[in-house]
């Protein structure tokens, strides 16, 4: 018999974690440890153009592989591909199998910006991963890191990041002129504007800030609902390739010839949906014709349910 009681034991890992403001932060604080914007990335095609930006910023080569329009990747091309880092986004918290690639002498760079928490699952020899928990939660910034390489933490400045006082005043805002009649629709949405102006314009890498370390343990999401809610969408829209069962819920995906028809539909009901993401320099369907619902549990069933029934006034078009 194994011991029993006494202090908790804890089995190891092979990473160390990091928190900072923001996805591109932490994109930052890989480029700038041991010298990695020297080396040669291969980035998908259908990806928010900010990860460009970055790349361009810190003069990084990088050339592009395909993404397939059920977001699984061109194994060929990459095969053929040179290149040092091996840039993924695990789409809409599922994650790409990685299994026909040998890795062994690459970086595998994980953009896990729809999963709450993350693990190494490709087993990678040499593994940077890194969220963004304002796009999945109500946190106003954060970004967790987990890698094994070597990384140079005394690059994260310790300060809260400009932006994140801005977007904080912006919800609490918006929540008093959803909740309680305050306010103008205006008075928050200018200031979201000029939050996501600052943090464009923001080259340094900040840390999380205290309000959303303390939210970030508050605030765990509550998947049983948002897998209800996944399930809800799946039997209005029916079988898609665009979407399987995710390890983490926070959006349902399919596609659309009319994302423009559908968009202007749902904001004519006041009902605001993510475009993931805006064009970029690639040319991938995916742009054209995704359309993502939040699941979130910011809104209420019965508001949930009369979105279901716009959605449904759409596709029996």
């Amino acid at each position: 018999m194994r011991p029993i009681g006494g202090e908790i034991e804890l089995k190891s890992n092979d990473y160390n974690s990091y928190l900072t403001d923001s996805g591109r932060s932490s994109l930052r604080l890989f480029l700038r440890s041991e010298e990695n914007s020297l080396k040669k990335f291969l980035i998908p095609d259908f990806f928010c153009s900010i990860i460009e930006d970055i790349l361009i910023e810190e003069n990084v080569n990088y050339s592009f592989y395909h993404v397939k329009s059920d977001f699984s990747i061109d194994y060929d091309h990459i095969i053929k591909s040179k290149y040092d880092v091996l840039y993924i986004i695990n789409y809409f918290g599922e994650y790409i199998n990685l299994d026909k690639l040998n890795l062994e002498n690459k970086i595998l760079v994980e953009d896990n910006v729809f999963l709450y928490e993350f693990e190494n699952h490709s087993q990678a020899k040499n593994w940077f991963a890194f969220n963004s928990y304002r796009k999945i939660s109500s946190l106003a910034d954060g970004s967790l890191v987990k890698t094994n390489l070597v990384v140079n933490s005394l690059l994260i400045n310790k300060e809260e990041a400009k932006f994140v006082s801005v977007k904080n005043t912006a919800k609490k805002i918006k929540h008093e002129f959803v909740h309680e009649k305050q306010h103008t629709e205006k008075a928050y949405l200018n200031l979201f504007v000029e939050g996501e102006l600052l943090i464009d314009r923001q080259k340094e890498i900040y840390s999380i800030s205290s309000k959303s370390l303390n939210l970030l343990f508050s605030n765990v999401q509550e998947q049983r609902l948002l897998n209800k809610r996944f399930n809800k969408l799946k039997n209005v829209v029916g079988e898609n390739k665009s979407m399987k069962y995710p390890v983490y819920y926070s959006f349902f995906v399919f596609s659309t010839n009319n994302k423009k028809s559908f968009m202007s539909l749902m904001r004519d009901n006041n009902i605001f949906l993510p475009n993931f993401w805006p064009k970029t320099s690639q040319d991938n369907i995916l742009y054209d014709n995704l359309i993502s619902i939040p699941l979130f549990n910011n809104y209420n069933e019965s508001e949930f349910d009369i979105m279901l029934k716009f959605i449904k006034k759409f596709l029996s078009k």
